[in-house]
């Protein structure tokens, strides 16, 4: 119930007021985040032990009354629903390919109080390495990819620490793992340090002072043939 208390407290900011009085006919926002867990929980799709892909569309059919009520409040109240359903999915360790959407519609079929909830179906995805650097994501896609300070690093990484040529992910399409290329101060995983070392999911790499989260997160199977797909040179001009 921790994150319903924080999600009530979150909706009576926006009403200004009592959040029972405001809500004490017709559907609650409660029921709506309680109906929205159960729903991710059967609709994601599990892959292995580490991941989990979750709908990251959710439409929500409401009776005239709901409606004009609920977004009488604006997007923030759609926006704290939205964020509750992503704390809730970080707990239970599902993913999305997209940024999660909550869509609110008028349905004349249903009673005031009553509401329906679907999910859209994840289109395919391919589960893509990444590294988070200086607010920047990376997506791995090469089978080898250098770290370090140097300016011929496949990733420039500038901190106390960090060596030229610092470390290598190797990526074979499945499976990652991390290669120390003899650094000055060593590479770590999870804080323990290693020279050649298998990555989860999700870890945490030390290069030098530098922190970069490496993770595997799904991404839509077009996007990702984009990544991979090598562009054309741009074509000469005729003089």
């Amino acid at each position: 119930m921790g994150f319903l208390d924080n999600f009530e407290r979150s909706v009576e900011r926006i009403v200004g007021g009592s959040f029972a009085k405001a809500f004490a006919s017709g559907v609650h926002p409660t029921e709506i985040v309680a109906s929205l867990k159960r729903e991710i929980d059967a609709s994601t799709k599990v892959f292995s032990r580490t991941r989990a892909l979750s709908p990251h569309h959710y439409d929500i059919g409401l009776s005239p009354a709901d409606h004009e009520r609920l977004t009488r409040l604006g997007p923030s109240l759609v926006e704290e629903i939205r964020q509750a359903l992503s704390e809730y999915a970080s707990l239970r360790g599902y993913s999305f390919s997209e940024t999660v959407a909550i869509d609110f519609h008028t349905s004349a079929d249903l009673s005031e109080g009553i509401f329906d909830i679907r999910s859209g179906k994840p289109g395919p995805v391919v589960w893509v390495p990444t590294l988070s650097w200086d607010g920047t994501r990376y997506p791995v896609v090469a089978r080898s990819t250098v770290l370090g300070r140097g300016t011929s690093a496949h990733i420039h990484v500038v901190a106390p620490g960090v060596s030229r040529h610092h470390c290598e992910i190797r990526w074979n399409g499945k499976r990652a793992e991390v290669v120390d290329l003899g650094a000055t101060n060593g590479t770590t995983l999870d804080g323990k340090p290693v020279s050649r070392a298998a990555l989860p999911d999700a870890c945490t790499l030390g290069l030098g002072q530098a922190r970069i989260l490496f993770e595997v997160v799904p991404q839509p199977e077009e996007a990702y043939h984009a990544l991979t797909t090598p562009h054309p040179p741009p074509a000469q001009e005729t003089p």
